[in-house]
């Protein structure tokens, strides 16, 4: 398979939406999708997430982690404060290769006043590639002066 190629399974599951795209340090991983029913990100690994020996980078697994860990807090409620990572821990298990589509899992342990805790793990096709787990500080909401 060259990086010329397209992916036979470029297809995404039933069930994802497109994301909105946002201006953000995520832009270059996606197009990400979300599954709001079992609420799960998902993104179709390509060329762009390999390192040099051809499997997804770790930087790339870490952000898709991250990123899903703190989407999902902020969809879990109508009116939360924005949080921002405190702490993430992550346990690689697995590589993940070019096509390949990747599934974070997420599960919210507790939604607090100031933090907020959760774990994720990013799957394909049944096997786990990372463990992750994250604290959330809320940030205060600030009142806009006129």
């Amino acid at each position: 398979m060259t990086k010329a190629d397209n992916f036979a399974c470029d297809a995404v599951p039933a069930g994802f939406e497109p994301m909105a795209v946002v201006p953000d340090f995520m832009q270059p991983f996606g197009p990400l999708y979300f599954d709001a029913t079992r609420r799960i990100m998902g993104l179709r690994v390509g060329w762009r997430h390999l390192n040099l020996l051809g499997i997804t980078h770790g930087g790339v697994l870490a952000s898709v982690a991250d990123h899903a860990l703190g989407v999902t807090m902020m969809r879990s409620g109508d009116d939360l404060a924005p949080g921002v990572t405190a702490s993430l821990s992550l346990e690689f298990l697995d590589s993940g290769r070019a096509g390949d589509w990747l599934e974070a899992h997420v599960t919210l342990d507790k939604m607090g006043a100031r933090l907020r805790f959760g774990s994720c793990r990013l799957m394909v096709d049944g096997r786990c590639l990372v463990k992750a787990s994250g604290v959330f500080a809320v940030l205060p909401l600030r009142r806009k002066t006129v």
